[in-house]
């Protein structure tokens, strides 16, 4: 029993200098910045990929997990001009000082509709802690099902057409104090046609402190 303490003691002494060594590193150099490489399609659409990049090696390292979401959306674009399909992606960078952030929206085209997807991501200078959704969702202490729950009695509320049948979470905004000011949700909805069932897909910003929901082009984004 003695061994396992002293053992479980060391462990939490290791992880804890990993903290403060990050956190010294990130205050002697707390450059992290968002750099977006722009190319173009062979039908004119414009695809930027953006990248979290420090030249402090250590701090870098502690954004492996962000590079992992880039490369998956390289993976995306890949994918669709194999198969000779229309895509754009565009990337719109923002934050605040302490919080780099960078939203991420791309459409596919599919039986001539666009279908959007979006992603933020995100970055804490004073801890280096990379920020995706998971981790802004852990920062607001809901869970995936209250979210939903709630964004979709608004959704309903806000008379949009057509009955409810998914809500994602995308994306989010975090404030200069660390927490999460807005959740960028996808809502899919259904509308009854005499002919065929439609889909139409919506995004919405969520603010938490105000409990309503914002179209997300009213803030500047290019999505339905």
């Amino acid at each position: 029993m003695i061994g396992k303490l002293k053992y479980t003691a060391v462990l939490l002494l290791m992880i804890s200098s990993v903290l403060v060594s990050c956190k010294s590193t990130a205050a002697k150099n707390p450059d992290i910045r968002i750099e977006v490489s722009e190319s173009g399609t062979e039908n004119g659409k414009v695809i930027q990929i953006p990248a979290f990049v420090s030249d402090n090696e250590e701090i870098q390292k502690e954004l492996r997990n962000l590079d992992k979401e880039t490369e998956d959306l390289e993976k995306i674009v890949e994918k669709e001009q194999k198969k000779g399909s229309e895509i754009e992606m565009r990337s719109y960078v923002g934050g605040t000082k302490n919080y780099p952030q960078v939203t991420v929206i791309w459409y596919t085209v599919e039986e001539n509709s666009r279908l959007y997807n979006l992603i933020t991501l995100g970055a804490d200078r004073q801890t280096c802690e990379p920020i995706t959704c998971k981790e802004a969702l852990e920062r607001t202490e809901m869970s995936g099902v209250d979210l939903s729950l709630k964004v979709g009695k608004l959704a309903q509320k806000s008379g949009i057409r057509g009955q409810l049948q998914k809500t994602e979470m995308q994306g989010f905004e975090i404030g200069e104090d660390g927490k999460v000011k807005d959740i960028y949700m996808k809502l899919t909805m259904e509308i009854e046609d005499e002919e065929e069932d439609i889909i139409e897909e919506h995004f919405f910003s969520y603010n938490l402190d105000s409990e309503e929901l914002t179209g997300l082009s009213e803030k500047g984004y290019d999505v339905p």
